[in-house]
């Protein structure tokens, strides 16, 4: 499922580099997908919500009408800077894109703001999927979502242009996608019991989700502060739309990876658990590099990014020295998400709000190279900036998680009670 549902990303991607002006295309969809993904990521918490919360009907409920005002928020925040002057100031004097790309990411910006609600929607489905272990309803939902996204693709051309097209399209399929969680979903609610217990309160769902919030956040935004800095570069559209393509080709080949955090809270209930949970982890993450390796250091390079992605030669040889630093990236998302996610199954969530910071500060600190060297490649700075906050957030939850491992207490004493 995870990997169906970024492929749709990068085939937005190879869709829009087809297109007339295709840096200022790209540039534009990948700015604005980041600020958007920056605030919205909020959202993907309502699945971990979802998973520690829904044990019945009342609670499901209860975790919609939360995440639901969350989401309004979300979306306020969103459409106030792309639709006022806030935009011009966040994609063109911060970001550094020119005019033309910042009127296209405004516009594009606005529209993707619209995907805040079907997004909860089907994420709360998807949690009481995994709940009631039926995952398989979600791939289908995915497939589903990626078939409806060549349609919108194919139409939306007629009433729409440029990036613009790309966030209409995203929209328009994740909405089909919670329609069908909503219908496939209604014989999974039915048939939980009413009230079990009392449902959570609000400030109980609070407490277990601003952390994952901020962190999902600051996940997010991390590649929105290597944006500040690869508009300083002495070809910032190019940098731009350079490290968006790289960044796609990262989130459809790795997603799987990402799954790890939910893998693991949902599966790991004891120490003996955890273990059998870590040696996964470095087998997925060994799966991956090979898969990188395999596409990206031999001659399927050029065929992925030239055939398959459809970028013009100056896009195709800008992009290659990322995507081959992309097995980095493997190895450190991959072990941030089994930490998060036995964290999480501890209930341990502070640990995890304060790897915010961490990475927030190491990515900066790896990105201020390009103030004194501006004719550095973007795609490079990008990658080994996003890989060195995955890194530090890595070692410092390592080091939390391996101080509870070694106490006496129980690492799971509300799952036992």
């Amino acid at each position: 499922m995870t990997e169906l549902h970024q492929i749709s990303h990068s085939v937005v991607h190879a869709f829009l580099a087809r297109l007339a002006d295709p840096t200022q295309v790209l540039a534009a969809f990948s700015i604005a997908y980041v600020f958007n993904t920056t605030i919205s990521s909020v959202n993907q918490v309502s699945i971990q919500g979802g998973i520690s919360f829904i044990v019945d009907r009342a609670s499901f409920w209860q975790v919609l009408r939360f995440y639901g005002i969350a989401c309004v928020f979300l979306f306020i925040a969103i459409e106030s800077v792309a639709l006022t002057p806030l935009g011009d100031i966040l994609f063109g004097d911060w970001m550094g894109a020119s005019a033309a790309v910042v009127k296209q990411a405004r516009q594009t910006s606005a529209i993707m703001a619209l995907w805040t609600f079907p997004i909860l929607v089907r994420n709360v489905t998807y949690a009481l999927a995994m709940v009631c272990r039926r995952t398989s309803v979600i791939t289908n939902a995915t497939v589903i979502r990626l078939a409806s996204l060549g349609g919108f693709l194919f139409i939306l051309p007629f009433w729409l242009e440029g990036a613009a097209v790309g966030g209409a399209a995203l929209v328009s399929c994740m909405t089909v996608e919670s329609v069908y969680m909503v219908i496939v979903s209604r014989p999974l609610l039915a048939g939980l019991e009413k009230k079990k217990e009392k449902p959570p309160a609000f400030f109980e769902i609070w407490r277990f989700s601003w952390p994952l919030m901020i962190t999902q956040s600051s996940e997010g935004g991390v590649p929105l502060a290597i944006n500040f800095f690869l508009g300083r570069l002495a070809n910032p559209d190019l940098a731009l739309a350079g490290f968006g393509v790289v960044m796609g080709l990262v989130r459809t080949i790795l997603s799987p990876l990402r799954n790890l955090v939910q893998t693991a809270q949902t599966l790991v209930r004891s120490r003996e658990e955890l273990k059998v949970m870590l040696q996964f982890t470095l087998a997925a993450i060994s799966f991956f590099v090979a898969v990188v390796l395999v596409l990206f250091f031999s001659p399927l390079r050029s065929v992925i990014l030239g055939k398959v992605m459809g970028l013009n030669q100056e896009l195709s040889q800008y992009a290659a020295p990322g995507v081959k630093l992309t097995f980095l990236v493997a190895i450190f998302w991959g072990y941030s998400g089994f930490l998060r996610g036995v964290l999480s199954a501890m209930r341990r969530t502070g640990a995890i709000a304060v790897t915010v910071l961490i990475r927030f500060v190491v990515a900066v600190l790896v990105c201020s190279v390009t103030i004194f060297l501006p004719e550095l490649n973007g795609t490079i700075v990008g990658v080994l900036a996003v890989v060195s906050a995955f890194a530090s957030e890595s070692v410092f939850l390592a080091v939390r998680l391996s101080r509870h491992f070694k106490s006496e207490k129980p690492l799971f004493s509300h799952l036992q009670a």
